[in-house]
């Protein structure tokens, strides 16, 4: 962006400077003042595009605006089994909901040569939400079998995703899954990671008037997205699980004690869970304060029909206390190490409820 402004900027200059030059008459200055202006013309409508680029995110490389890129990089297939547009010939990442950005090979942790599944870096559109949020997928091993039974979700939350050492790292949160699926401790299951921010500075998955409608974006469209993308379970089979880090456990609960139709389990760090992380988006009203207080709405609504973990911690919880059937909760600690979250997967293999059977 900035070499393209101080290219215009350089036309621009260049074109007053000899523009007296280009006055005469005939054919070659003539031709000299359209190609001059055709030069500024380009570099100004190029500076508005990358800036419109930059704030939309329409294309995220050279290589994705000429279709000339060379990678895994593709709109995933619909779960109805046929082919989903490539990224050469679409573009525009507006125009799917996931666009593949990379993929991976999994390892099972302490077997190396058992495939473990992949992981994909993926860009996810809301349509509802209009947020465009940078994120991971993972699909076990069993995920390519053809005519496979529909997978349950588990949506993790966390601000750590990047990190290469920490349990909540995209890549330790795969590697956890693949060793729990190849230990039949854990369902065969998709596994989509977002970061805790999925919009300015909202980490709390709320709708805030006037600005990010997280809230939106993972009750709606993450949903939608999933469902069209993949071979998914849809929310109704109550087969979707949230799980949260200590950036992104209040978002977690807070899906889960408000959307209890999408998401049945959520497993989070202790904690009071009074107030979202980040800055206060009550604007001031008392209403909209208490309902973000989710002890609150633990003793002031209907129980939900959803299972609560708190984990990595025994630490007194009003949730343990109050909540009543059909809302169900638990706590657990967890072991040292990058794999500390396989207890939590243990945990949601066994809640999540098995598919129906039709007779």
């Amino acid at each position: 962006m900035a070499v393209v402004a101080v290219v215009a900027a350089a036309a621009l200059a260049a074109i007053l400077w000899f523009w007296p030059r280009l006055a005469g008459r005939g054919l070659v200055p003539v031709v000299a003042r359209i190609g001059a202006l055709g030069v500024l013309q380009l570099s100004v409508l190029g500076l508005i595009f990358l800036i419109v680029n930059s704030s939309a995110e329409f294309y995220s490389s050279w290589s994705d605006l000429f279709g000339d890129q060379s990678g895994g990089g593709a709109i995933v297939a619909g779960p109805d089994g046929h082919a989903g547009t490539s990224q050469n010939a679409v573009s525009s990442q507006a125009l799917a909901p996931v666009t593949v950005l990379a993929t991976s090979a999994v390892a099972v942790p302490d077997r190396p040569k058992e495939a473990g599944g992949q992981l994909q870096t993926v860009r996810l559109h809301g349509q509802l939400s209009a947020l465009s949020v940078l994120g991971y997928v993972y699909l076990p091993p069993s995920y390519r079998t053809r005519g496979g039974a529909a997978l349950p979700v588990t949506v993790v939350i966390s601000g750590d995703l990047d990190s290469p050492s920490n349990p909540y790292g995209a890549g330790a949160l795969a590697g956890a899954a693949a060793s729990q699926i190849a230990a039949h401790r854990l369902v065969p299951m998709i596994i989509v990671m977002l970061p805790a921010e999925v919009g300015q500075h909202d980490q709390g998955c709320l709708n805030v008037p006037g600005g990010t409608q997280a809230d939106l974006f993972f009750t709606q469209d993450l949903p939608q997205i999933v469902g069209s993308a993949y071979r998914a379970a849809p929310p109704a089979t109550r087969r979707w699980a949230a799980v949260g880090d200590s950036s992104g456990g209040y978002c977690a609960l807070q899906l889960a004690m408000t959307s209890s139709e999408t998401f049945a389990l959520a497993a989070v760090p202790p904690g009071g869970y009074t107030a979202p992380p980040g800055p206060a988006e009550s604007g001031g009203s008392p209403q909209i304060r208490a309902q973000e207080d989710l002890s609150w709405l633990l003793k002031h609504q209907p129980m939900q029909p959803i299972s609560v973990l708190f984990t990595g911690g025994s630490t007194g919880q009003p949730f343990v206390t109050t909540a009543r059937p059909p809302m169900h909760v638990g706590q657990t600690g967890l072991p040292p190490g990058k794999w500390q979250l396989t207890r939590v997967f243990d945990w949601i293999g066994s809640t999540l409820q098995p598919p129906a059977v039709r007779s």
